[in-house]
């Protein structure tokens, strides 16, 4: 019997055990279930978490995309637009050429014109001073033909007296040859 005693408290002591145990093992299966529906609210969190940013992530992939494709295309524009420059900046400078060139002609030109008048100037002063002098000399054979045309006005007068006066004299010998 006091084995039975003996094994009574110790059934007792080992069920004391067991339902610490039990109590303990309880316990920690309600703190596991706890840790894990944490655990599970915080994966739903997370993944939710995931889903954002994977969402955020694609968009910025597409945004950097477009973005890409955007900068390509003003590069391309950049550098057509380098060319058109290049173009007219080579343009410019041929017709600045042709406008030197052009300016060039023109001041030989207006050199040739400025020589073409001091010869016809010099040639005009030239041409006065002949005209001048035979103006002169015009007046002077004018005068001269003035003087001639009055002494063969009186030589004529003169020749018509002789005529006359040789017909006078023509006839009164004819009378006197007839008597």
């Amino acid at each position: 019997s006091e084995q039975l005693e003996k094994a009574t408290a110790q059934g007792h002591s080992l069920s004391d055990k067991v339902k610490a145990l039990r109590s303990e093992r309880n316990a920690l299966q309600t703190e596991l279930d706890t840790k894990v529906t944490e655990l599970q609210m915080d994966l739903a969190v997370f993944r939710d978490d995931n889903e954002s940013l994977t969402k955020q992530l694609k968009y910025a992939s597409e945004d950097l995309e477009a973005k890409k494709t955007r900068l390509e295309s003003l590069e391309h524009d950049k550098s057509e637009a380098l060319t058109q420059l290049g173009l007219a900046q080579e343009k410019s400078n041929a017709d600045l050429e042709l406008f030197k060139l052009h300016e060039e002609t023109l001041k030989a030109e207006i050199k040739k014109g400025v020589e073409t008048v001091d010869f016809l100037q010099r040639k005009v002063a030239l041409a006065e001073t002949e005209s001048k002098n035979k103006t002169k000399e015009h007046n002077v054979s004018t005068a001269k033909i003035a003087e001639l045309q009055k002494g063969l006005g009186i030589a004529t007068d003169e020749n018509e007296f002789l005529v006359k006066k040789f017909k006078e004299a023509s006839d009164d010998l004819e009378i006197k040859l007839a008597l």
